[in-house]
């Protein structure tokens, strides 16, 4: 069983694939790291927060030479994370790992990443242990945190349609965060979150990435333009990762598309 504890990754600009026994918190420290998953995709900069659930399968594809990441990895049996369990008032497997989904961090608690990296880069030996619990506990108490307020909030029962589309439309070549869509609906992220699920049975990026596909789809339809346009042109971060989404959502290859 995985050790809970703090640690950096810097991504830079390498690519893969990770599939975890344990669950893991991914947060942004630097540049920009695109992860995907069967039926969603993240772009995380500094600040996003990424929540992967166990035996969640992921690729990841850092944009540039500072992406990094500081990962929490978790055993949920840990001692530490049950206390932070019952301060935050969640089950965390039921709550934060339930499925992948991302948040981002308000900004007046983003140089606390700086402190991280700072204390992760001095330690050695036994304080290496002081500093994973340390740097657990903040993060995963400010996160459980926030998650358990917005869940409170007295908060529309619905979402509307319209708006909903109409801010994922404008921004086809670089899908909006959730933080993003929630502001724009009025509602927490936790609550565009939840109405996401009970209206469409979907995680808000899984429907965001739903309609970017259906977009493209009219796209390959209706115009000449080349299947590495389309794929840029509506958020992926090339032909293979848009390739790999548009034959599970449809069944078929985007260039078959076009011989249907």
């Amino acid at each position: 069983m995985i050790a809970t504890q703090a640690r950096t990754n810097v991504i830079a600009t390498r690519s893969g694939e990770h599939l975890h026994a344990y669950p893991q918190i991914l947060i942004g420290v630097g540049g920009a790291t695109h992860c995907e998953f069967d039926n969603s995709a993240v772009s995380m900069k500094r600040g996003s927060v990424l929540m992967v659930p166990d035996a969640a399968k992921h690729r990841y594809a850092g944009q540039c030479l500072d992406s990094e990441l500081l990962v929490l990895d978790l055993n949920l049996a840990d001692e530490l994370v049950l206390s932070l369990e019952t301060v935050c008032g969640l089950s965390f497997r039921d709550s934060l790992f339930r499925s992948p989904q991302s948040v981002e961090l308000a900004a007046e608690t983003q140089p606390l990443l700086d402190f991280a990296r700072y204390q992760l880069s001095q330690s050695r030996g036994v304080i290496t242990q002081v500093v994973n619990h340390q740097l657990v506990t903040l993060f995963l108490t400010l996160i459980g945190q926030q998650y358990a307020s917005d869940s409170t909030e007295n908060l529309p029962s619905s979402l509307r349609l319209d708006v909903l589309n109409r801010v994922i439309d404008n921004a086809l070549d670089e899908p909006p965060a959730n933080h993003v869509l929630a502001e724009a609906l009025h509602v927490s992220e936790s609550h565009l979150y939840y109405l996401c699920r009970k209206q469409f049975g979907l995680t808000p990026q899984q429907y965001a990435s739903a309609r970017r596909l259906n977009r493209a789809r009219t796209c390959l339809q209706q115009t000449r333009m080349s299947v590495t346009g389309v794929a840029l042109e509506h958020g992926f971060a090339d032909t293979a990762s848009f390739s790999r989404a548009y034959k599970r959502f449809f069944g078929h290859s985007p260039r078959q598309e076009r011989t249907l």
